[in-house]
């Protein structure tokens, strides 16, 4: 038990592992080129025995830093399950589905119908689009600790937005015809979404490189946070030059030029970027988990496809929130593992099929239900929809930022509890 205290003291990350990575003994063998190729070796001789865990553990504390590290890695290599849902399923949710659809239809374009390219589509709205946003809320008001931890995101913030509406309807009303704040949440809106957008990419891959045991250089993840920062510039002027009425007319002969010049902006993010995700794998001297990398390069299909067609953000938001939706239901069904002791696989399935089915169902409610009841049966109330979608999409986005923080190390104990290192005598805790 010693071990494992002292290993939970030196706060020492890992620096690397893969399922496809080097195995444990060549990891620990590399350590010769430090001169710990003996006590690596006393190391692996105990470790082939179960009962020798905790001797092993030991050695390789007394080692160093470097063995420390090592040893963490080799403690999180014991659970198979490295992953958010399943190790087969995540790559195409964080990012697989995305590239396969979007180039395809880059690729495919003039053998597809326009109208499935540029459509929108109100099924897939409910049970993607709209339950991520549900999800969120399900997360932020699922107890009165978090009401009360984040009550700028569960109370403040909605008051604020619904004055803000209401007021911005008023104005729009007849005999005043003023749209200004109207117009203004719609800017807001499309602006923030460039931030939610850059945001979970880069939650993705933290959460990611957190589950396989990787940890950033400082210079790494600076080189990540501009990379994705950049594009988030680019999304916002993009969004601009689509709608050029928001532009401020001293600024329109300059919008132009500057999506130009964030063109090269975002290849040269996407070169740098790349080439430090391959300075990361030189590094770790190991292959890099497909779902960090798919998070980082899904990002940049999604804007390609938005370049070539500027009016269909609908399949970029359906795979952001398919991308999205593991991480919710990941925390409902490591909660209700925690409430029901001695829970069986399927009964988290069931209740995961459950907790969706309930997503589902408000959904539906919020983006089908109350836009047909605000205009049964002659309509005119349009712009009255449009600005409670505004507000939700609003909300969201700052909820997302108070709630999903990795640091934290209570989203880590929800997210991650399904993740859990082997104890001092090689059994699972």
């Amino acid at each position: 038990m010693r071990s494992t205290e002292a290993l939970a003291r030196t706060g020492v990350e890992p620096e690397g592992l893969h399922a496809n990575g080097p195995s444990w003994r060549e990891t620990c063998a590399s350590t010769r080129m430090w001169g710990f190729e003996g006590k690596a070796r006393e190391a692996l001789e105990t470790m082939s025995n179960p009962r020798g865990h905790n001797h092993a553990l030991s050695v390789m504390i007394g080692i160093s830093p470097i063995g420390q590290s090592l040893l963490r890695i080799f403690i999180m290599s014991q659970n198979p399950s490295r992953a958010i849902i399943s190790p087969s399923l995540d790559p195409w949710l964080v990012g697989g589905f995305s590239i396969l659809v979007l180039v395809g239809f880059l690729v495919l374009s003039s053998a597809i119908p326009q109208e499935l390219i540029l459509g929108n589509f109100l099924v897939l709205t409910v049970l993607l689009n709209g339950t991520h946003f549900m999800a969120s809320y399900s997360l932020l008001y699922s107890s009165r600790e978090y009401v009360y931890r984040y009550r700028t995101a569960a109370i403040f913030l909605p008051i604020g937005l619904l004055a803000i509406g209401a007021l911005g309807l008023c104005s729009a009303a007849p005999p005043h015809g003023d749209a200004t704040i109207m117009q203004g949440i719609l800017v807001i809106t499309a602006l923030y979404l460039a931030l939610h957008y850059t945001g979970q990419a880069w939650g993705m891959m933290a959460s990611y490189a957190y589950v396989h045991g990787i940890r950033f250089l400082p210079s790494e993840r600076r080189t990540f946070r501009i990379c994705l920062r950049t594009m988030a510039l680019w999304q916002m002027v993009w969004a601009l030059t689509t709608s050029p009425s928001y532009i401020p007319h001293v600024l329109r002969p300059y919008a132009t030029p500057c999506m130009h010049l964030l063109h090269i902006a975002a290849v040269a993010s996407l070169l740098i970027g790349t080439a430090t995700l391959m300075g990361l794998r030189r590094r770790l001297q190991t292959s890099l988990p497909s779902t960090m990398v798919l998070a980082f390069g899904s990002l940049y299909v999604w804007y390609a496809f938005l370049f070539v067609y500027p009016q269909s953000l609908f399949w970029v938001q359906i795979f952001h929130s398919l991308q999205y939706l593991a991480f919710p239901f990941r925390i409902e069904m490591n909660r209700f593992s925690k409430r029901e002791a001695l829970t069986t696989s399927s009964e988290r399935w069931r209740h995961l099929f459950n907790y969706s089915v309930a997503l589902t169902f408000a959904s539906l409610l919020v983006f089908v239900g109350i836009d047909k009841a605000l205009n049964y049966p002659n309509g005119g109330y349009e712009n009255y929809f449009l600005v409670i979608v505004s507000l939700i999409n609003i909300h969201h986005y700052f909820i997302d930022g108070c709630i999903w923080h990795i640091s934290n190390p209570e989203v880590r104990a929800d997210l991650f509890a399904h993740i859990t290192p082997p104890s001092a005598d090689g059994q699972t805790s």
